[in-house]
């Protein structure tokens, strides 16, 4: 009924599946360079500050995580018991990833029950 001829020539449908594969290797390339930078902003070694920031912590919480309650694994280079305290990146990750609940609303945790806002009517 219709021929569907191109610009080029070729046919239509050929020019389109030229330009979805363009599309899909630019999204390719796009996704590699965002992996790669979002890889290279966090660095291998980060400091307290970094890695707090890193997880979404406040430091305070995030130092007693590590130093006081020992769930996550850290390093003192000066090997001091007030000195600096460095992360790996890799321990950080595998913290989050066991601390993740899978369904928040199953969420039965520890805690004490809230109190109620309003007075008991009898």
């Amino acid at each position: 009924m219709f021929n569907l001829q191109a610009r080029g020539g070729g046919s239509l449908s050929d020019s389109l599946e030229e330009r979805f594969a363009a599309i899909e290797r630019t999204q390719q390339e796009i996704f590699r360079l965002l992996t790669r930078q979002s890889n290279e902003s966090t660095p291998a070694a980060m400091t307290l500050k970094e890695a707090a920031f890193y997880a979404r912590y406040s430091m305070d919480h995030f130092r007693r995580l590590a130093v006081e309650q020992g769930l996550i694994p850290f390093v003192r280079p000066s090997k001091r018991q007030k000195g600096k305290i460095l992360f790996r990146k890799e321990d950080i990750d595998t913290f989050l990833n066991r601390t993740r609940i899978a369904d928040p609303a199953a969420n039965t945790g520890p805690g004490r029950p809230r109190r109620r806002k309003t007075g008991l009517w009898w």
